[in-house]
């Protein structure tokens, strides 16, 4: 009895692919097309494990703490010309610290991180209460005296954060560009005072 034959199924031929790529493909390993992407890559760097203030300093750049540092204590100067704050580098670094991980708690003051039954040990050991508070109050970016009015056309909105975001957006543009990027937003809730605030009511924080 002869063996009944049947006909060959048809094969689907993907894309930038010829119909004996996909033949030969039943038996032989599996053609994968070479990716569009050109982009090339800086060699991964050897036996350098990096630690986290290393990727801070990635985007922020020392360069940002000298400038806080620089511009806190001219302000603090401009403001009580008697009693200066002398803020050091370091304690702008431990300060931006600070406020870093006072961003993992949801006490309704910053002060709970130093009260007896709240205490948080590695903020509270890191600066004292008073100290926190000093350089929050004289914190500043710019030199308040060069600001333009607000009818000069070359007035800026961010005047007072200007220096500091281009710092961010020069060291953002030194990150090479990946193959495949994900960009996404986020709605940061404010009821400060900034002509840039905006009301969105439909959204979960309106301001």
């Amino acid at each position: 009895m002869a063996a009944k034959s049947f006909p060959k199924k048809a094969t689907a031929v993907p894309n930038g692919f010829s119909e004996e790529v996909v033949d030969s493909s039943e038996s032989e390993d599996e053609v994968i097309p070479a990716a569009n992407f050109a982009g090339t890559f800086s060699p991964p760097p050897v036996h350098i494990e990096f630690e986290p203030i290393d990727y801070f300093y990635s985007m922020f750049g020392k360069e940002s703490i000298t400038l806080l540092t620089e511009q806190s204590n001219l302000y603090s100067v401009q403001t009580n010309p008697n009693k200066p704050a002398r803020i050091s580098e370091v304690e702008m670094a431990q300060f931006i610290g600070v406020l870093i991980m006072s961003g993992i708690y949801c006490f309704p003051d910053q002060r709970f991180f130093w009260m007896n039954t709240t205490r948080v040990e590695s903020i509270s050991s890191t600066m004292s209460r008073d100290r926190f508070l000093e350089i929050r109050k004289y914190l500043h970016v710019v030199d308040n005296s060069n600001q333009l009015d607000r009818n000069d056309p070359d007035y800026d909105r961010a005047h007072k954060v200007r220096p500091l975001l281009n710092i961010v957006k020069n060291n953002f543009r030194k990150i090479e560009k990946e193959e495949k990027l994900s960009v996404d937003e986020q709605i940061i809730p404010f009821k400060g005072r900034s002509i840039m605030k905006q009301h969105m009511p439909n959204k979960p924080h309106r301001w």
